[in-house]
């Protein structure tokens, strides 16, 4: 039986031509297995040769920036274009850039327009995290936010941890943000790096937080990163949390996605192979309860549409 996936969350590294300050063992985060994922990391190993009675065929998947060059992000966007001349006939694919929220709206102005040329793009993110809600509260960040409002089918990626306290002061901002750019488009990165116990204050702000977000039609989740907040998850934990993400935004919100190269962080040994990343999701509970119409929107469908894969090749 042959699964057709889009991975629409995945980073590509090219440590010659790119900085990458964060995969630098002098800088933060100080991971204690950050040496795997200190290599390149190509379109060919993104390869979903398996053993498995599930075969799987990548249709296509979303690269979203890894710090590339977060002073000239078009630079990353290049060198994407680029792997298109490098290799076979790679799978259809978008790409998010890396943008800076809290600039000028002449220098923010000025930034799109560089990446605009690139016609792969479909969004740009902003790593909020720990500092969401000095960002937001920010008169260039709002300014800001309304210009990418502007453009026609824009994604905006949120990264920011729905799970811990700071959120408290952000989530009125973001709420209201969200309101006021009905046009753009929100997606929710690595599911809002859930509690890592399923009862606790800690799951509750988290469910209280998505279920917050959810209330809005332009806003997405990906169910992704898991390695982000514990090495060792199970997966009944990251089905339990995929099944309260589609409880609230409903079925046709939600998308799996790898997070790739990082899921191979962790000690399980499937999580040392991308194929073997998504053998887990296949043979997930959550997954095992779909019907086949929900799991070809979890896998493929919903990311088909949200990125726009059909028209991505330039």
């Amino acid at each position: 039986m042959t699964v057709n996936i889009i991975d629409p969350h995945i980073h590509l590294f090219d440590r010659a031509r790119g900085d990458y300050h964060w995969l630098k063992s002098e800088n933060p985060p100080f991971w204690p297995d950050k040496s795997v994922i200190q290599r390149d990391f190509v379109i060919d190993d993104l390869a979903c040769n398996s053993e498995s009675v599930n075969e799987i065929s990548l249709f296509g998947f979303v690269h979203i920036e890894a710090g590339f060059d977060n002073d000239r992000p078009w630079r990353e966007l290049e060198y994407l274009d680029n792997l298109v001349n490098e290799n076979v006939e790679p799978p259809p694919f978008r790409t998010i850039a890396s943008i800076d929220l809290l600039t000028s709206s002449n220098d923010f102005w000025a930034t799109l327009k560089e990446l605009q040329k690139h016609q792969r793009l479909i969004g740009v993110r902003h790593i909020l995290d720990d500092q969401a809600y000095d960002i937001l509260s920010s008169q260039e960040a709002q300014q800001n936010f309304s210009i990418l409002n502007e453009i026609e089918d824009f994604i905006f990626e949120l990264q920011l941890p729905l799970a811990q306290k700071c959120s408290d002061k952000a989530m009125p901002l973001l709420s209201e943000i969200i309101a006021k750019n009905k046009k753009l488009r929100f997606i929710i990165n690595h599911a809002g790096f859930p509690a890592e116990e399923l009862d606790g204050k800690a799951w509750l702000i988290w469910q209280s937080n998505i279920a917050e977000l959810a209330k809005y039609s332009n806003v997405y989740i990906k169910c992704s990163g898991m390695e982000m907040v514990d090495r060792q998850y199970q997966m009944s934990w990251f089905s339990a949390i995929t099944r309260f993400c589609i409880e609230k935004f409903s079925i046709e919100r939600v998308m799996f996605a790898s997070n790739f190269p990082l899921c191979l962080l962790g000690n399980r040994l499937s999580k040392k192979s991308y194929a073997g990343y998504w053998q887990d999701i296949l043979q997930s509970k959550i997954i095992n309860q779909c019907n086949e119409h929900e799991k070809s929107a979890l896998l493929y469908n919903n990311a088909l549409r949200i990125y726009q894969l059909t028209n991505s090749e330039s």
